[in-house]
């Protein structure tokens, strides 16, 4: 460590890094579509150890409440580990088992009964486009809506050709499902395992770290990691409790009002809501579109109680459960879920905020501190220098 500090202060090794950074760079742009197919292969390798590190990294708060309440007797603290470790298995089990008993076979029933109704559907369709266009006709106003509905049937037409002379493609595209799902079995096994082995890997880690970073170093590190660890913890568990919340409160709507496919559309609703910002708003079109098929008037009722809900979870809940900010304004969150798109996708936009966040704390603890530091150590040389 004292030889690289050595080599670190001479002028010449700041130039020779900078001259290797920028060919390094002009590799990876020269071969970028080599390089995404690396990463990508890369990625679909290590999958299941990813989704198991970040299954024991979200289920670790949920064992250790079970250690710290329901086993806090046990003197043995492995004994403690081990039954945190089992309940938060059981509880798993038990949440899959009723997604699959309770969930499952009405999301079936739902979609069946779309299927099944979808001629009557269309028929309500063009019987809409023809009112609507009567009534247009009547308030002065000359527009032929009524050519909506060939434009549908043409759509759905194209929508069937294109399934017949994409077969191979669908196909490919349920084996890369069928793929993920069982990375996400593995995943699940892997992050159980990590979990029960938490003690042991932390110690791993922590010695690998000590033998780079010095004690006041790594004190600091860890403040930073804290820092971290408590945003996307308190994200993405609110988050997901927020949507849960909204999704059960959909449902009972739904229910009360005798409403179709709720099951279907509660569970739209609930996954949409993770999503920020445009999230609510696309599920309660899909919600709009289902239920105007069957009778317009419900969709008007399900508007109304969407707008009403996503009114109470801005000003009410997730306040509540957030408890303040993150640190970001809120004119940059939009610009955040777009950029996040753009280079990651859907994982892009649900990761934004929080690494938005993160580098906030990151620019505050480290940036901020060495930019005093320098700006201190400049004015003292040009007060020498005055001098």
């Amino acid at each position: 460590m004292k030889k690289l500090k050595t080599y670190l202060a001479k002028p010449w090794f700041a130039y020779t890094f900078a001259a290797c950074v920028a060919i390094l760079f002009y590799v990876i742009i020269a071969n970028l579509p080599a390089v995404g197919h690396a990463i990508k292969t890369a990625l679909a390798f290590l999958a299941p150890v990813i989704i198991g590190i970040i299954t024991a990294y979200l289920l670790n708060p949920v064992s250790s409440f079970f250690e710290k309440k329901l086993f806090k007797k046990v003197k043995s603290e492995s004994g403690r580990h081990t039954g945190g470790v089992i309940l938060t298995l059981i509880l798993i089990i038990l949440i899959l088992v009723l997604i699959l008993v309770a969930l499952i076979p009405s999301l079936v029933q739902s979609v069946s009964k779309l299927v099944t109704n979808w001629d009557s559907y269309l028929s309500k369709l063009d019987g809409l486009f023809v009112k609507a266009e009567e009534l247009l006709g009547k308030i002065g106003i000359s527009i032929t809506v009524s050519n909506l509905s060939s434009l549908v049937e043409e759509s759905l037409g194209m929508l069937v050709d294109f399934v017949k002379n994409n077969t191979k493609t669908i196909l490919n595209t349920a084996g890369s499902i069928g793929t993920g799902a069982l990375n996400i079995g593995i995943g699940l096994v892997f992050g159980f395992c990590f979990l029960a082995a938490k003690k042991t890997l932390i110690g791993v880690i922590l010695k690998i770290r000590y033998a780079f970073i010095n004690k006041e170093n790594a004190d600091k590190n860890d403040k930073i990691w804290k820092s971290c660890h408590e945003i996307f913890l308190s994200y993405f568990g609110c988050t997901l409790l927020d949507a849960f919340i909204v999704g059960v409160a959909t449902l009972i709507f739904m229910l009360v009002f005798r409403l179709p496919y709720a099951p279907l559309i509660a569970l739209i609703v609930a996954i949409t809501n993770i999503i920020p910002s445009v999230g609510p708003i696309i599920g309660g079109v899909l919600g709009a579109f289902f239920l105007v098929l069957d009778k317009p008037i419900n969709a008007l009722w399900f508007v109304i109680f969407a707008c009403a809900i996503q009114l109470l979870d801005g000003l009410v809940i997730k306040p509540r459960l957030f408890k303040g900010s993150l640190g970001i304004p809120a004119v940059w969150t939009l610009v955040l879920i777009i950029l996040g798109g753009k280079v990651a996708g859907m994982l892009g936009i649900l990761l934004a905020i929080p690494f938005a966040a993160i580098l906030v704390i990151l620019y505050k603890e480290i940036l901020v501190p060495k930019l005093n530091k320098r700006t201190e150590r400049i004015n003292l040389t040009s007060g020498e220098s005055d001098i």
